[in-house]
């Protein structure tokens, strides 16, 4: 099955060497960026909104900027103040229309900055200091795992983030090293119960992971996020010299609950641990008749921070625990 968010290869010539490039570069220097790989574009991530949309067309890239964050309109007269009124308008077609777009990101930023959607939308923000942390940041060199997406899409799947546990000691010599990883942020207390909240996201990804259609897919589309974000120099891990790409492991999933700013006091969680594990359970004989384990995990911090290893990933009975030791 074709990978529904691969870059075709002329995407990735120029985002690699050709007029894309300084875009590239501009990502790779700013922490505060993020590259989401879509197939016929790319998503530039800034505080876990999306900054740019860059389309590939006939004739050059399509330029997309969200005009909702500019309610007041005021960008057309700063980018005619840096003599570029219609950048956002026109293909790029060259490495001076990317390098005139590279400048005038700072602008498109500071209208985020003040955004009441910015402001407010914390839990997507974090979702970005997660994903850096774990793919870009010095950390990311020495945790286990990746996080290749955010908000990422396929069909009417929906998830947070979208990454992989990194089996280097294990299965690397094969070059089958990805656990496919699905993550679900939840930022406070609110945000865990109701409509979207924990139980009702597990139910949801269960059924999807029961799909082998859902399964191939989520496999092929990790495979090429992986390796061409590590083509692009978007990872940083121990790759070692093979020039090879890497693969996912066979029939091993993990869902990752990722619970930002959780109040230690809290009893809400409790009982929403009881209800996971009750789904589990109704979907084991499921999985075990199609060969596949399914692993769900709660991220927990390294003393402090976002970086995640294997040792910090809790399963219900060790969160339990730790709210049992909150709470004595």
């Amino acid at each position: 099955m074709s990978a529904s968010h691969r870059l075709p290869d002329k995407f990735m010539q120029d985002l690699r060497s050709g007029i894309l490039n300084p875009l590239l570069q501009e990502i790779r220097a700013d922490d505060t960026l993020l590259m989401g790989l879509r197939g016929s574009y790319i998503s530039i991530y800034y505080r876990g909104g999306q900054l740019l949309k860059i389309e590939a067309g006939n004739d050059g890239y399509k330029v997309v900027f969200d005009q909702r964050y500019d309610p007041s309109d005021v960008l057309a007269g700063r980018l005619a103040r840096h003599g570029c009124e219609d950048v956002l308008k026109r293909r790029l077609r060259s490495i001076d229309d990317v390098v005139t777009l590279v400048e005038i990101l700072s602008e498109l930023k500071r209208l985020m900055d003040r955004h009441k959607k910015v402001q407010t939308g914390l839990e997507r923000e974090f979702q970005q200091v997660a994903a850096r942390v774990n793919s870009r940041s010095k950390s990311s060199n020495s945790s286990h795992y990746f996080i290749t997406d955010i908000e990422h899409k396929y069909g009417e799947a929906r998830y947070d983030m979208l990454g992989v546990r990194w089996r280097r000691n294990i299965e690397h010599r094969d070059h089958k090293c990805l656990v496919p990883v699905l993550f679900e942020m939840k930022y406070g207390l609110d945000s865990l119960d109701g409509g979207s909240g924990m139980v009702e996201h597990l139910s949801t990804t269960l059924r999807h992971l029961k799909d082998e259609h859902f399964r191939s897919a989520l496999a092929s589309n990790l495979k090429a996020q992986f390796n061409q974000l590590s083509t692009l120099e978007l990872l940083r891990y121990e790759r070692g010299s093979s020039l090879e790409e890497f693969s996912p492991v066979d029939n091993h999933f993990q869902i990752v609950f990722v619970l930002a700013e959780y109040v230690p006091h809290s009893e809400k969680l409790s009982g929403i641990l009881k209800r996971c594990d009750d789904l589990m359970a109704e979907s084991a004989r499921d999985f075990e008749s199609a060969g596949l384990q399914v692993d769900l995990r709660f991220a927990s911090a390294s003393l402090c921070g976002y970086a995640m290893h294997e040792r910090t990933m809790l399963t219900t009975d060790q969160v339990r625990t730790l709210l049992d030791a909150w709470n004595a």
